[in-house]
């Protein structure tokens, strides 16, 4: 028996080993395989040269094709733009492209594209409200959210910190720029018209509230110059109804009249606090009104005519 234990041990010895090999070797890919993919050339990649530098053209990974194909990106006449898609300029490798020149580019179409819905859409809104509501919709925040519905922490190229310089990089501001080197890469290879569609269909069908941006410090003197302008009668606060007047909780609800037409609603343990809320409101629904149906001087891309719309009205001073 104790012959068949010690026979044994060598076996059970050289398993454990093995076990540990492995662990060790499998760690480090396991722990990096987030954010980096091999790019050992391939059969498929052509190396070309160029001005001197080596440039490779690579062949999409299976992984990257799959993903390219969900997002249609597959209709791409240049596939070997999928890899610099996804590659983010960090990721420094001899002879590997970037999605540098797409990121920006896509960010610049991103802009154009969702300013001109959103001008459109809410003719009303002020020029500085404007600006913040195209940021809403294309800052890293919002671009890295729909990168991770799209998967792009699964294929995405990049080093997360380089220690000899203390360099780090966010992974929303490279989920971000992905996204934006989508929107360059088919603005590029598919024109204008493909660029718009993909920005409507995943950017611009998003419902954002943009109601919160609207922050006025004084809405009562505010809502009088704006009537004065739009010539209308000077605004009115009037009670609606209150509860528990003479307890420790009271209600008031008041409304803000413009003649007889009620503009908003508020309510509050004050008075005060009620008729501050009921001219905010009548501020939000004022220029939050939304237009329905309305064109867009890129339908002309899609072959469509467009009849220009009078511009918006400039920012109240007061």
């Amino acid at each position: 028996m104790a012959a068949a234990v010690r026979s044994t041990a060598p076996l059970l010895l050289a398993r454990s080993g093995l076990r540990v090999a492995a662990q060790r070797v499998c760690a480090p890919a396991i722990a990096t395989r987030a954010f980096r993919v091999d790019v050992k050339p391939t059969k498929q990649d052509t190396v070309i040269e160029k001005d001197q530098k080596t440039i490779r053209i690579e062949a999409p990974l299976p992984a990257v094709s799959a993903f390219g194909h969900r997002l249609g990106l597959n209709k791409l006449k240049d596939q070997s733009l999928l890899m610099r898609i996804v590659t983010h300029p960090s990721y420094e490798r001899p002879g590997v492209q970037t999605n540098e020149c797409l990121d920006v580019l896509g960010g610049k179409v991103l802009n154009m594209y969702v300013a001109e819905y959103l001008n459109a859409k809410y003719p009303k809104l002020p020029t500085k409200l404007l600006k913040e509501a195209v940021t809403l919709y294309t800052w890293n925040n919002t671009l890295s959210m729909m990168a991770k519905e799209f998967g792009v922490q699964d294929v995405a190229r990049w080093v997360k910190s380089k220690p000899d310089t203390g360099y780090q990089i966010s992974p929303k501001t490279v989920y971000s720029s992905v996204v934006k080197a989508m929107i360059g890469a088919i603005y590029v290879d598919q024109g204008p018209a493909a660029a718009r569609k993909f920005v409507h269909a995943h950017s611009l069908s998003r419902e954002l509230d943009l109601a919160k941006l609207i922050k006025i410090d004084e809405p009562k003197l505010y809502l009088s110059f704006l009537m004065k302008r739009l010539g209308r009668e000077r605004p009115v606060a009037r009670l609606m109804s209150e509860t528990g007047r003479l307890s420790n909780a009271p209600v008031f609800v008041v409304g803000v009249y413009s003649g007889t037409e009620k503009m908003g609603e508020g309510y509050g343990s004050s008075l005060k606090m009620a008729e501050h809320r009921a001219n905010m409101d009548a501020l939000t629904k004022y220029y939050m009104e939304e237009h329905k149906d309305f064109d867009l001087p890129s339908d002309t891309d899609a072959g469509k005519a467009y009849t220009p719309k009078k511009f918006g009205d400039s920012e109240i001073i007061v």
